[in-house]
């Protein structure tokens, strides 16, 4: 183990979630979009070959992302281009940056191609919870590809590349911050990181490709929170917007509710907020009923 080992793999600063992302909770799980003409191709990358690319794993991870959704193969200069959209999207220069924001900024560069567009679909986002395993299981059994973060070591490398399987939960101190994917592989719950051609220490197994012996839920170096690409047709794509971001504030306006309810003492005003809840949980699967019918 080296510190090149370490140095190599920096790039992220964090999630830099929001409240007014997209959520894709339990209740939801059934508006995932089947994957047409989808195959089970794992599209891999290695951010370490270029010097413009080598701490830009929050690029590599949303591009990996995106190129496993529509079994596309980007070439060098598309993620070259798209890393100097973020330096125009005050990414500072040669400098980390959020998975998020890479996320963002790799949807929108698709979304702004009509040539692709128009025949292939636009894409949207959506956050999923780290302790939500059923809905993180459930995409990676349909094909999908999700992006996440950690923050590693030197353990948390020689764990995975001594066999290509990570292990522990626990890995104590964290150096630095990575972006990387999470897959289904060969059926088992793996990361496709932005490495490729990277081998165990060994050199007998490729481990850009490694498995999960556990949950991310039980693995603590994990952040808390995954995102996803679905595909959106383009006539539909202002629709599920309007309906993604109405969803969202519903979703704030029942815990608020719920936590101003736990905090009055006015029985009359707790009875408002309970049939306010109900209402709004009511169009919360109207609103679901809605998507159903729009996403691909």
């Amino acid at each position: 183990m080296t510190d090149k080992d370490i140095i190599e793999i920096d790039g992220c600063l964090g999630d830099w979630a929001e409240e007014t992302d997209f959520l894709l909770c339990a209740w939801n799980e059934d508006l995932l979009p089947k994957l047409f003409q989808q195959n089970d191709i794992r599209f891999e990358y290695n951010q370490s070959n270029q010097d413009w690319s080598k701490v830009s794993c929050t690029i590599f991870a949303a591009m990996g992302m995106l190129a496993d959704l529509m079994d596309y193969d980007f070439t060098l200069d598309e993620l070259h281009e798209v890393d100097e959209l973020s330096y125009a999207a005050w990414r500072t220069r040669w400098q980390w940056w959020y998975v998020k924001s890479a996320v963002k900024l790799v949807a929108d560069w698709r979304n702004s191609k009509p040539e692709l567009t128009s025949k292939y679909w636009k894409v949207a986002y959506y956050r999923i919870s780290k302790y939500d395993n059923g809905i993180i299981d459930d995409a990676i059994s349909k094909n999908y590809t999700l992006d996440t973060n950690y923050g590693t070591s030197s353990k948390y490398s020689e764990d995975y590349r001594t066999d290509a399987v990570l292990n522990w939960t626990e890995f104590w101190t964290k150096t630095n911050w990575h972006s990387t994917c999470i897959i289904s592989y060969n059926g088992k719950r793996s990361v496709k990181d932005s490495y490729k051609g990277r081998k165990t220490y060994d050199k007998k197994k490729d481990c850009n490709i490694y498995e999960l012996a556990n949950p991310l839920s039980k693995i603590t170096c994990y952040w808390a929170n995954l995102y996803i690409y679905t595909k959106v047709s383009e006539d539909n794509y202002d629709r599920v917007k309007e309906l993604n971001e109405f969803k969202t504030l519903l979703v704030q306006t029942i815990e608020n509710n719920s936590a101003m309810w736990h905090k009055t003492k006015d029985v009359n005003y707790q009875k408002k907020l309970n049939e306010m809840n109900n209402a709004n949980r009511q169009k919360l699967k109207d609103i679901d009923e809605q998507l159903k019918l729009l996403v691909g």
